[in-house]
């Protein structure tokens, strides 16, 4: 599951974003890739923006006119390393997806043959990429998408795109007992208490050989 925030837009169109991600491994590799299926449903204001060119209402007062954004997609996922499972625990992960998507939004523009002048009705292939990073002991994702857009309601619009940053709940970046996955501070420890055990072993050693020759 994951939770975050960003952008949207397509022709004569945008809008901030906000998204939730539930996701579900359908297969692991491993611990450090997975295929999953997963829906980054985003809501949000499509903002004042009016994109019309004549005929705009003059006000006295401009109060902005808040739209409304709707997209949900469902996407097929194959990730690796940090974000394919809650066990990876690595620094840098990618995911790459295909699916299909449905968008809906509200917007102004002038009108033209076949074009709809206040409602976005999308749907249509969704390819999507993710780069996931640590944050601390948390993972966070960079997550981009383009939709293809099938509909011919909005012939204006070609496609929408996307962008947002999230953060992913349960994945870890640390094992359970605090180190890091090849963490350089660890290595250098367990070298260290390994010197040391070598060198107990040779003073043991000398000890005894030291006693077998004042007996």
């Amino acid at each position: 599951m994951a939770l975050g925030g960003g952008s949207i837009r397509g022709e004569h169109h945008n809008a901030v974003m906000f998204n939730l991600e539930p996701r579900v491994n359908l297969y692991e590799f491993s611990d450090k890739s997975s295929l999953s299926v997963g829906s980054s449903l985003g809501v949000g204001p499509t903002g004042p923006n009016d994109f019309r060119t004549k005929n705009k209402k003059r006000k006295l007062i401009n109060l902005p006119e808040i739209g409304y954004m709707v997209n949900m997609p469902v996407t097929l996922n194959y990730t690796f390393g940090n974000g394919a499972t809650p066990r990876a625990y690595k620094y840098m992960g990618y995911s790459i997806g295909v699916g299909y998507a449905w968008h809906a939004a509200s917007r102004r523009i002038d009108a033209g043959p076949g074009v709809d002048t206040t409602t976005i009705h999308a749907n249509g292939l969704i390819c999507d990429a993710k780069i996931n990073f640590p944050v601390g002991n948390s993972s966070w994702s960079l997550h981009a998408s383009y939709m293809f857009n099938f509909a011919k309601m909005n012939p204006d619009i070609n496609a929408i795109n996307s962008i947002s940053l999230q953060y992913t709940f349960g994945y870890h970046i640390h094992k359970p007992d605090g180190r890091r996955y090849k963490d350089r501070e660890y290595y250098r420890e367990l070298a260290r208490q390994k010197r040391e055990e070598k060198k107990k072993k040779q003073d043991l050693f000398y000890e005894t050989k030291r006693k077998k020759k004042t007996q």
